[in-house]
């Protein structure tokens, strides 16, 4: 299912974000939707995922399979990805010892670029359908547990479907700063429109 998924703007809003020939840590890199992408863009990406699986169809990258939460590698690099909206892990010292790799392996003038969902995610219960290339998309809330989302989404990709239940939080601008800066980071700015996609930098 996450190979039929498209890349969309991600990569690009990336490729403009970070410098000219990045060395690039990405973390959660999944089957490689994004690093395929980044490489062809003139990047060298380190592929990081917790399922071999997954890094199975990462191509033209080198790949590390480790716990995303607690890796270190003993390098730095110009940009840390941490997309797939890592940082709305509903435990908050899962959110820090994300950040907190993110600053180990960033080089004294790297940035780290994190995907969020949009602040005020989601807008209200319910179910929304949608639609990625060939894959229908229904998400549903299914329950509220203070400031946690217990959701669901159901993929659909001709009669092959895939439900992936989930926790998130809603990583609000106060919320991500206090994180940030408890991480030794500081919040440059978003880079797209939605606020979706928000650098980071060293304090």
């Amino acid at each position: 299912m996450y190979l039929a998924l498209p890349a969309g703007d991600d990569p690009m809003i990336v490729h403009n974000a970070s410098p000219p020939g990045s060395s690039i840590l990405e973390l959660g890199s999944g089957p490689g939707r994004l690093t395929r992408v980044l490489i062809a863009l003139g990047h060298e990406v380190v592929a990081v995922d917790d399922s071999q699986e997954m890094l199975a169809h990462v191509t033209g990258a080198e790949t590390v399979r480790a716990d995303l939460f607690d890796i270190d590698l003993g390098r730095r690099f110009d940009v840390v990805l941490a997309a797939s909206h890592l940082i709305n892990h509903p435990d908050e010292h899962m959110r820090g010892s994300l950040l907190a790799v993110c600053k180990r392996h960033l080089s004294p003038e790297g940035i780290v670029l994190v995907q969020r969902y949009a602040p005020g995610w989601p807008p209200q219960d319910g179910e929304r359908t949608g639609s990625a290339g060939p894959v229908d998309m229904t998400f549903r809330v299914r329950s509220r547990r203070g400031a946690v989302v217990s959701a669901s989404v159901t993929y659909q990709l001709g009669t092959v479907q895939w439900i992936q239940d989930y926790e998130a939080v809603d990583v609000d601008d106060d919320l991500l700063t206090a994180a940030v800066e408890s991480a030794g980071l500081r919040v440059e700015g978003s880079i797209d429109d939605t606020a979706t996609w928000v650098k980071l930098g060293h304090q």
